[in-house]
């Protein structure tokens, strides 16, 4: 099935320790769609729709789910750091390539939160260059930590090092 390419999904990332629980209170009160569906993505990074955008979908939302809330079986010596970039910008990526093959859209919105924001951003400075990396139209930020984590040395989102 394909979906109208004026149509633009919006992806909700959730933070650290949370769920899609809290992605769906954001979700209805923004609702301007007659869908909303959730991606599961489980520890070993599978990814699993629940739901089904129809075709006449406008804007659709799509409530992520990780499994692995906390990134703890990704820490090395309880560094977070690491975690973002492989685990986390993987998650994000299964979540976002699931919906997109399904329903062929070349445009996305993402909103994350908190730790969200870390993976989303991990996943664009890790896949921004390659050919089937989708278009954001908007990405809402919410309580990011882009000037580092208290207890995390030498790591920054962009490629920028900050202590």
């Amino acid at each position: 099935m394909k979906v109208s390419s004026k149509t633009v999904p919006t992806f909700f990332f959730h933070g650290w320790g949370s769920s899609w629980h809290v992605e769906d209170t954001m979700a209805q009160a923004i609702k301007r769609t007659n869908t909303i569906v959730r991606v599961n993505v489980n520890k070993k990074g599978h990814a699993r729709l629940i739901g089904k955008i129809k075709k006449n979908a406008k804007n659709p939302l799509v409530e992520v789910n990780f499994s692995d809330n906390k990134l703890t079986n990704s820490q090395y010596n309880g560094q977070y750091a690491n975690a973002y970039d492989s685990t986390g910008a993987r998650y994000v990526k299964n979540a976002i390539d699931l919906v997109r093959n399904k329903y062929h859209y070349s445009k996305i919105n993402i909103v994350a939160h908190s730790m969200g924001n870390l993976e989303v951003a991990s996943y664009i400075k890790l896949n921004a260059g390659k050919k089937n990396f989708p278009q954001i139209d908007h990405l809402v930020a919410m309580a990011g930590h882009y000037d580092g984590i208290i207890g995390i040395r030498g790591w920054g989102v962009w490629g920028v090092v900050f202590h």
